[in-house]
């Protein structure tokens, strides 16, 4: 019996999981993570803005592993020795036969111990329940954003909502080392998206850094300060230790560099964020769609591999991208269309339903999105 292991319960580590328990062939799955929950995390923030419960975006790992019938470990992986096929986790040594490396991506500090020690990151539930338990003490006055990314334009709007509908007057800032917001994006979305955000009254400070992090100061670059301040830090993300340790071609931002079948060694695949799939240094984005996909590629890879077929071209389909504003004024690309308004924001949440693990979740999330609001 082939033993196959999967690191990493997110999108790509599920979806390959889910196609190798249906392929009918001998083989032993098991599932490694360090959570043990799986976060849906493109609605993340949009519970700042309490449109959607946090609950909803929860399923256990387990419960999903024993409907599939494979075996979950939740055990934080530390190493992978690729020539011995051998993965460590703090507790043990397990060897395989197959390997998916589906670890996703983790909030990067930048080697900052001020920003780790003093700003929240936006990278799990748990942490929009501390961003949201700081929120509720009200002992701020300045919303600081670190990020012009997708991730810190919707926290910031998401954030205006919540002082909206709380009725609190505090200041909203995103701080941009880049020349402008979502420099990777085309000018029409960076122009609409800056205009909607100086409509909501969230001041943009792009060529700037944050130098200096206290408690509750920040110092920007230019002499700006704020005092009883809160940093919210998105500027970027990384790949997990143990990638990082790895003796393997990589990508600037740290993630495995594949080949056209997702391979990255010998009986190795990954997929997700953990993968950088492309041509020329021109790298898919991190995005749900390839995640899912790739996942799905990766395991169809290794069921042909065990039945000694050719393995399949990844080949992926760019469905679009779509930045959500609370205020329906959402933005972005849909099958080469651009759209806006209140079309981008069904589509984007339809989407994310559609997407999410379960129907009680999927009812949880509708319901919500109806009433206009979750618990806050």
């Amino acid at each position: 019996m082939k033993k196959i292991v999967i690191i990493g319960a997110g999108f790509a580590g599920l979806s390959a999981a889910r196609r190798l328990s249906r392929c009918g062939l001998p083989v032993e799955i098991t599932l490694f993570d360090k959570k043990g929950e799986f976060n849906f995390l493109p609605l993340l923030p949009n519970c700042l803005g309490c449109l959607i419960n946090p609950d909803f975006l929860v399923n256990q790992v387990a419960g999903f592993c024993r409907k599939l019938k494979i075996k979950f470990n939740q055990e934080e992986i530390v190493s992978v020795d690729l020539a011995a096929r051998e993965v460590k986790s703090g507790k043990a040594s397990y060897d395989y036969d197959y390997l998916v490396i589906a670890s996703g991506s983790q909030t990067n500090f930048f080697a900052n111990s001020a920003a780790q020690a003093y700003g929240y990151s936006l990278n799990s539930v748990a942490d929009i329940q501390s961003i949201l338990a700081r929120l509720r003490e009200n002992n701020f006055e300045n919303l600081v954003i670190c990020g012009a990314g997708f991730t810190g334009i919707e926290a910031a709007a998401n954030l205006w909502l919540y002082l909206k509908k709380k009725r609190l007057s505090k200041k909203i800032i995103i701080v941009e080392r880049a020349p402008d917001i979502l420099s990777a994006l085309p000018g029409w979305i960076r122009e609409y998206v800056s205009e909607n955000l100086k409509d909501l009254g969230i001041e943009v400070l792009t060529n700037s850094m944050i130098e200096n992090i206290q408690a509750d100061k920040l110092e920007i670059s230019g002499g700006k300060i704020f005092q009883q301040a809160m940093l919210i830090w998105v500027p970027g993300v990384r790949t997990a230790d143990f990638i990082q340790k790895l003796k393997i071609a990589k990508n600037p931002q740290g993630r495995i560099i594949v080949d056209e079948y997702l391979g990255a060694g010998s009986n190795c695949f990954c997929a997700g964020d953990a993968a950088a799939f492309g041509k020329n240094s021109i790298f898919l984005r991190m995005a749900v769609q390839f995640a899912i996909t790739q996942g799905h590629q990766a395991a169809g890879n290794i069921i042909r591999s065990l039945k000694n077929l050719p393995l399949k071209k990844y080949c992926p389909q760019d469905l679009g991208y779509i930045i959500p504003m609370v205020n329906n004024r959402s933005c972005g690309q849909v099958l080469g269309w651009n759209v806006s308004g209140f079309l981008a924001t069904f589509l984007h949440f339809t989407m994310c339903i559609f997407r999410s693990l379960g129907w009680k979740n999927r009812r949880g999330l509708m319901s919500d999105l109806l009433k206009g609001g979750g618990k806050c």
